[in-house]
């Protein structure tokens, strides 16, 4: 396996376990927040995601693709990634329920486009340069 590819594969692993820390903490605050604090669905659903943003923000810049891209110029980058992300991942799953898939399915590859877009948006993009 060459260099290259021994990164990729590191940072792909890296990537998924970010992914797996940052939802169980997203959702630990949005229920924290809406059982604990009596917070309504849209304000713990805010809490969760704006600490799922901060969490994975710095999780990929220091774990996963280990950047010294200034975060000045890295923070709003990775933003437009997740937003880039995201309208990928709706537009995937409205494609696919218009073309008759079952939700789970349908839902299951928006998932896929979005970790997609997100990983090499972030590598390529946001945390430019990473090794």
């Amino acid at each position: 396996m060459s260099r290259n590819s021994t990164i990729l594969l590191r940072q792909l692993v890296r990537f998924a376990a970010v992914g797996v820390v940052n939802t169980v903490v997203g959702v630990g605050v949005i229920m924290a927040a809406y059982r604990g604090l009596g917070w309504g669905p849209l304000s713990s659903n805010a809490a969760g995601y704006g600490a799922g943003f901060v969490l994975s923000y710095v999780m990929h810049r220091y774990v996963t693709f280990q950047s010294s891209v200034p975060t000045a110029r890295s923070l709003p980058r990775y933003g437009m990634v997740l937003g880039l992300g995201y309208g990928c991942n709706l537009a995937v799953l409205y494609a696919l329920l218009a073309l008759g898939l079952p939700f789970f399915w349908a839902q299951l590859c928006a998932l896929v486009t979005f970790s997609t877009v997100v990983f090499f948006g972030s590598r390529a993009f946001a945390f430019e340069g990473a090794a």
